[in-house]
């Protein structure tokens, strides 16, 4: 959810077995593939091995990074988690989706297959790499030199390294043992009987007038009930939290199994695997589980013009 991913990584580095073992293929934006609905294969002939190869053009560089931009800026107007297959390691290369991440409140993370390559590991696997994947050597030295005089990406970037991917695509729950009690203003309940707002308590709300007046707080959270909610005014479809020792997951609808699926249970906290699940799957009316994983409370179960306290 309003996630976004960059591949980080010099030709040969394992973007394409990441992406493959991952089963992200469905997802990922691939920057090689796009170049060869621009031009068809061409060959190269590689002067220091004596070899010819089948290789993909770079001749429509400019067409596929605006074509690649457009894509992205898609997927993010409609809160999908974005996955781009590309190298990422040219100067600049990454501050081209800063100003996306900024208008749709995107949560960026590079994912960086550089750290455990070294440049003769990347030439040895280039000249075994089957079809047409060959680059010219030049190109890849010229991109690891590029790592090596900066290997962080921007600072308004998460870097990851391959194995932590899993675990920025589960949604972990939040703890509010801290306060007193949790409330719910549903979207019926008037102006005179909003609950009194306390930093000892917490509060979810699905009230225009409430958010209005306390959406800002820390211990507010605003959630969405319509396709429009989630996409222009950037409230969230569900809240995952532990309170009494207990775990609960709040959102408008009943959210089924497949959506939240599978957990994971670590120092006592859960953890939802929700971050390939588009934004608006959550506000649609499928019926429910017969065995809910998680203790749900939904607002199609509430009294809309009650306040209802969680314990």
């Amino acid at each position: 959810m309003r996630k976004l991913f960059l591949l980080r990584g010099a030709p040969g580095s394992g973007k394409s077995s990441f992406i493959s073992r991952h089963r992200l293929q469905p997802y990922a934006i691939s920057q090689d593939e796009i170049r060869l609905l621009f031009a068809n294969l061409t060959y190269s002939f590689d002067e220091d091995s004596q070899n010819l190869h089948h290789i993909i053009p770079r001749t429509a560089n400019v067409e596929t990074k605006e074509l690649v931009m457009r894509l992205v800026e898609g997927k993010m107007s409609r809160g999908e988690t974005v996955i781009v297959d590309g190298t990422h390691l040219a100067p600049g290369s990454i501050e081209t989706y800063h100003e996306l991440v900024d208008m749709y409140h995107y949560e960026t993370f590079v994912v960086d297959l550089m750290e455990r390559n070294n440049l003769p590991g990347l030439l040895a696997r280039n000249e075994v790499r089957v079809k047409f994947h060959w680059v010219k050597p030049s190109v890849i030295k010229k991109m690891y030199e590029w790592y090596e005089k900066e290997p962080n990406p921007p600072d308004w970037t998460i870097k990851i390294s391959p194995t932590q991917m899993e675990g920025a695509l589960y949604q972990r729950e939040r703890n509010l043992q801290r306060y007193a009690n949790v409330y719910v203003v549903p979207d019926e309940v008037l102006e005179k009987d909003f609950p009194s707002v306390h930093i000892s308590n917490f509060y979810f709300s699905f009230n225009q007038k409430f958010t209005q007046k306390f959406g800002s707080y820390r211990n507010v959270i605003n959630l969405g009930q319509t396709e429009d909610d989630l996409l222009n005014k950037y409230k969230l479809p569900f809240f995952v939290f532990k309170f009494h020792h207990k775990h609960f997951l709040i959102s408008a609808k009943p959210l089924r199994n497949e959506l939240i699926g599978p957990l994971k249970k670590e120092n006592g906290a859960m953890s939802y695997y929700t971050g390939l699940v588009n934004l608006t799957d959550f506000v649609k009316d499928f019926p429910e589980s017969e065995k809910p994983r998680v203790h749900q409370f939904n607002l199609t179960k509430m009294m809309r013009d009650k306040v209802l306290k969680i314990w």
